[in-house]
Parts: structure tokens; sequence; C-alpha cells
């Protein structure tokens, strides 16, 4: 197959060249692909994690092993944080104008390779190279499953389904964190523990990309279905739906929607915060709970998978707050759950050693709390640049997300190893409290075009 052919698949699907008009097999083709969707993105982006929170659990083994220092592995933690920034933002933009059955297929299917080879490696700079490309590919993830549902689902509705969606995230790093806390406590006949916490996950990832691409399709429009408003009538004014529906250039598209966006800032300087204090507690906190805690890393994987479980209940809770009792208002609750995350993180800070029932309470209500307002970055993002804009806004916020994710990887290793715990969970409980600031600032602001009196300013 040439490069072109592939280029070619890659491109969004046209609409349809007949409009189904018939009301009952609209109906039925609608709620068919709607869940198929759904969960297929919900899954396909489960295994996408696979293939990136595994580092966390391998970091002590990798550190006995190969002799690197903290620093040292952290540099490696926060390559992939910088590629998958600026990739989420880059691919934001593509994948508006992809089609993300094959863009999202064939990011899983690198991003297993990428996880195989690093596997293999022992170089410092071999293993950082692959993981900064591993990034990179793991941007090609979330962007095109934030385009397709922001298609098939209303504005109404963004703030359930994507809290749906955002449960992979929680299903796949805590089935890694569980199943690598065995992996490297297992005595292999060839190679070294750590190897295997990414061989295992990088193959089961380039099975399931086949699968992926089997499962999606484009949009509604490109099977002869009508839009998502449309269809469930959302839209009152018919002029602003035309409007919306209109395909501008990619760069005029990032430029009035997301640019001169003043809320899509905010919410993105928001997330830098926010991913300082997520990463900082899910790619460290084994280390931390293993050397401060006096606790076994296998136990300490266990411990630490309660952080994703609990995000589960915190990305639903969210969800369904933001859509039914603040009204599609995203503000409110993201500010009010980062002020109490901050307080949990404290707790676990200060918590004393030899309580592991304690610190898995604690991480899991900070999962709770965090994962709630991750899920609503992307909803408030897509709900304040409209959906046309989705993967690019998406992509935006993301790429400010990881600017702070890369700060905490190498920042709190650094802070941990030079000056001790203490100043690195100060960095992570700080950032909380500035990510609800930031927040705060679209307490009041609805999603664009859903009538008169939610228009945003």
């Amino acid at each position: 197959m040439s490069i072109s052919s592939v280029l070619d698949k890659l491109k969004a699907t046209p609409p349809a060249a007949v409009a189904l008009a018939d009301d009952a097999e609209i109906d039925h083709l609608y709620k068919y692909w709607r869940l198929r969707i759904l969960y297929t993105s919900f899954l396909a982006y489960a295994v996408f994690y696979l293939c990136r929170v595994n580092i966390s659990m391998a970091l002590p083994s990798m550190e006995e092993s190969l002799g690197y220092s903290k620093t040292q592995l952290g540099l490696i933690v926060s390559l992939l944080q910088i590629a998958y920034g600026v990739g989420k933002f880059g691919n934001g933009i593509l994948a508006d104008r992809t089609n993300p059955r094959f863009f999202m297929a064939f990011g899983l299917l690198l991003s297993g390779l990428a996880n195989i080879i690093f596997g293999l490696q022992t170089s410092l700079m071999v293993l950082a190279g692959l993981w900064l490309l591993n990034g990179w590919f793991q941007s090609m993830g979330f962007p095109p499953g934030a385009r397709l549902l922001s298609h098939w689902f209303s504005p109404s509705e963004h703030g359930r389904i994507f809290s749906i969606y955002g449960c992979s995230h929680q299903v796949g790093a805590a089935i890694v964190l569980i199943v690598s806390g065995y992996i490297v406590q297992t005595n292999w006949p060839v190679g070294q523990r750590w190897q295997y916490v990414f061989l295992l996950p990088g193959v089961f990832a380039v099975l399931f990309s086949f699968f992926l691409f089997n499962r999606l399709r484009d949009i509604p429009e490109s099977m002869g279905l009508p839009s998502v408003e449309k269809y469930r009538r959302d839209v009152t004014e018919p002029a602003k739906l035309d409007a919306i529906e209109r395909q501008s250039g990619a760069i005029e598209t990032l430029r009035t929607s997301v640019l001169n966006n003043r809320h899509v800032w905010f919410v993105a300087f928001g997330n830098c915060f926010l991913y300082i204090a997520r990463y900082g507690a899910l790619i460290w906190a084994p280390t931390f709970i293993s050397e401060a805690k006096n606790v076994s890393i296998g136990k300490a994987g266990l411990i630490t998978a309660f952080f994703e479980v609990m995000g589960i209940l915190g990305m639903l809770s969210a969800g369904w707050i933001s859509d039914r009792i603040f009204r599609t208002r995203r503000g409110p609750i993201m500010a009010i759950y980062m002020l109490l995350l901050s307080g949990s993180l404290y707790g676990f800070w200060v918590a004393p050693p030899g309580h592991a029932l304690l610190y898995a309470v604690l991480l899991g209500i900070s999962g709770f709390l965090v994962y709630g307002p991750l899920m609503l970055v992307s909803v408030a993002a897509i709900n304040f640049a409209g959906k046309k804009a989705a993967a690019t806004a998406s992509g935006f916020t993301g790429f400010w997300g990881y600017v702070g994710a890369t700060a905490s990887g190498v920042g709190v290793g650094w802070a941990a190893q030079n000056y001790g715990w203490p100043f690195g969970f100060s960095l992570i409980i700080g950032s909380g409290v500035l990510s609800a600031f930031f927040f705060a600032l679209t307490w009041n602001v609805l999603p664009r075009f859903t009538g008169d009196r939610d228009r945003i300013s």
C-alpha cells in the first residue's frame, strides 16, 4: 500500500450521496451506531492507557535494574508528556478533518509497537526517544474520540456521554496498575521484570487496533444520517445550525473558535495545573508509597489502583451534576472538585506509615476528585468552541494539560530526590488550588449554540 493511499484513507469521509429520509430507519440506525461508537471508543482509549500508565509501575524496577536516577527516569516520563501535549494539539486539528476510524486505529497500532520495542532496550537515550515517540502516538487516541462523540451526541448529552468515555482512563489505568504489580514481582524465564510491563500491553494494543478499525465509522452525515442536532431537534434556530455546519479552514477554526475564545484559555490554564496534580499523584504514588510509607511495590500498585477506580465515580458524578444540576455549566463542579482535591492530597501526604487502607481511601478520594474535572475539561472546551472545532479545542486544552504533566514528571522527581517528598507534594497541592481558580472564571459560562439565553459572550 502506497503512502498516498494511506493518506487517502485518513481523509474524513464526505457526506453520503443520498441522505436517508425514513424516520424509523434513521432512528434505528442512530440508536445502533451511537451505542457502537460509544463502547468502541471507550474500549479503545482504555487500551491506549495500557501503553502509557504502565511506566509508573516499572519505574522502581528500572531504577534498580538499570541504575538510572529518579531525575533521569522522570525525564523519560516528561518526554512522553511533551510529545503528547504537542501531539494532542496538532492531532486535534488533524482529527477534525480526518476519518477517526483510521486515525485512532493507526495511532494505537504505533503505540503498541513503540511499547514492544521499548521493552527490549536498555540505553537511556534510546528509551527516552522511544517514549517520546510513544507520546506522539498516544496523542492520536483522544481527539478522534472527541470528534466522534461530539458529532453523534448533542451538547445536552455531553456531560454524561463524555463522563462514560472518560471512565476508559480509569479502566485502562487500573487494569495496568494491578496487573503490572504482579508482573514486576514475577520471575520471568528470559529478560528482566520491568520489560514485560511494556511487552505484554504492547502486543495486546497491536492486536486490538485491528478490532478498533473494524468497529468504528465516521460522523453521521457520512452514513446518510442527519446531524445529531437535527435528529434530536436540539437547535431552536435553523440559521444557527446552518452556521455551525459550515466547514471552515483549519487555521480559521483555530483562530475564531479557540485562540480568540477567552473561556477556552481559562479552561486550558486550569487544565495545566490539574495535570500537575494528577500526574504528580498517579506517576509518583507507587514510588512514594514504597519509599516513604514502607509498603511493597506490589501492594503500592494495588493501592494506587484505587486512584483510578474511584475516578470512574468521579467522572460519572461530575458529568451528571454538570448536566442536571448546573444545567450544562461545567465551571462550578470543576472548581469545587479541585479545591477538595488539594485537601485529600494533603491528607495522603501527612498520613503516618503503616496504614495501607488509609492510603487507599485517600488516593481513592483524590482520584474521584481529579478525574471529574479532567473529563469536564474536554466537554467545556468542546461546548465553548462548538462541535466543528471539537478535536481542535480538546487538543488545545490537552496541550496545556501536558505542559503541566511535563512539569509534574521531571519536576516532582527532581524535587523528591533533591529536597524530599514534602517539597514535591507542596507543588502538587498548590497546583490544585490554582487549577480551581482558573476553572472558577468559567462559573457561569454555558455551551455555544443552545439558544439566545445560553449564548457565550
